[in-house]
């Protein structure tokens, strides 16, 4: 199915998300655990990863087209947000409630806490929908964005399938993904993996547990040996973001440090979704690695700075 609100009849980017979600975005003055606290301020946007790297895409003026499942009682509410973002979505029937998940603002002490909201499984047949709407797409694409956790009920080998399906095809690909649906579509060469440091350590070293904001540079020889491999083996360079602490990528000699942009943070649910727009963005502009990562962060600044998640417009 197609939402008809967007007007982009060639996209220039595919995002591939499986997992959509209602991201409720609450403010407080201040946060009293276990009382009693309202909201005079609060926010319902479209979100999961795929919606806030095609919604940052076409505020930068890149059209884009997010592949996903939709189900449940709120479908047209969900295709009345995306709508409103420019975003234009080709989306299969799951039969299952779209999820939601919580941001939690505390203005007293400059934090925000995400409360996830784990996703229903989709029903048998869904997934030989995705890849009839996906092979249909996959033609009028430059790029292909893969994003996100799947959602229960997909085979663990569709990611692979649909990355190989895109090399064929010669597009750019780039893999926001982790674990299994990471390390099996690597034989397929895809153009760059961008987890977060997390995800990567995850799938590559899981003998260390990283959370996603720490720095963890003891781990950066460790990484450099892996980035070096996969780019030997397969062609693929490495760009992990590191929350408030400079990226790292393999640019095929060494790996780098991203410098990053001090900005007065106040959301940051997104800014790697950002961060993966921006870089895809430049990339399709003929940007080099280091040029594309530096518009990468940028857009991650960009969207901290703003109060609502995956996006670059600080207000809308």
């Amino acid at each position: 199915m197609m939402n008809k609100q967007s007007k982009a009849p060639r996209p220039g980017v595919l995002v591939v998300c499986l997992n959509p979600t209602f991201q409720q975005t609450m403010v407080f003055p201040h946060l009293w655990e276990g009382e009693v606290n309202r909201s005079a301020e609060h926010y319902l946007d479209a979100s999961g990863k795929g919606m806030n790297v095609a919604r940052v895409l076409a505020q930068s003026g890149r059209s884009a087209t997010l592949l996903t499942h939709l189900g449940g009682a709120r479908v047209s509410e969900m295709l009345r947000l995306t709508g409103e973002s420019g975003v234009e979505v080709a989306w299969a029937d799951s039969d299952s409630e779209i999820r939601t998940c919580t941001t939690v603002i505390n203005k007293e002490h400059g934090t925000v806490t995400e409360l996830v909201q784990e996703p229903y499984p989709v029903h048998p047949g869904t997934e030989s929908a995705i890849l009839s709407l996906y092979g249909q797409l996959l033609p009028r694409c430059q790029a292909v964005v893969f994003t996100g956790t799947r959602a229960p009920g997909y085979s663990q080998n569709l990611y692979p399938r649909m990355v190989e399906q895109a090399k064929r095809l010669g597009k750019i690909v780039v893999l926001d993904v982790k674990g299994r649906d990471l390390g099996e579509s690597l034989q397929y060469g895809p153009d760059i993996i961008k987890p977060n440091l997390s995800e990567f350590s995850a799938t590559f070293l899981p003998e260390r547990e990283v959370r996603e904001q720490e720095g963890n540079e003891d781990l950066r020889p460790l990484v450099e040996v892996v980035a070096a491999r996969l780019y030997e083996q397969h062609g693929t360079r490495t760009v992990l973001t590191r929350g408030a602490y400079p990226a790292w990528y393999y640019d095929g000699l060494e790996l780098r440090n991203a410098p990053t942009e001090q900005v007065n943070a106040i959301n940051t649910i997104g800014c790697g979704d950002a961060f993966t727009a921006g870089l895809v963005d430049a990339l399709l502009e003929g940007d080099d690695l280091q040029q594309s990562i530096k518009k990468a962060v940028h857009y991650g600044a960009l969207n901290a700075c703003g109060i609502r998640p995956g996006s670059i417009e600080m207000l809308r």
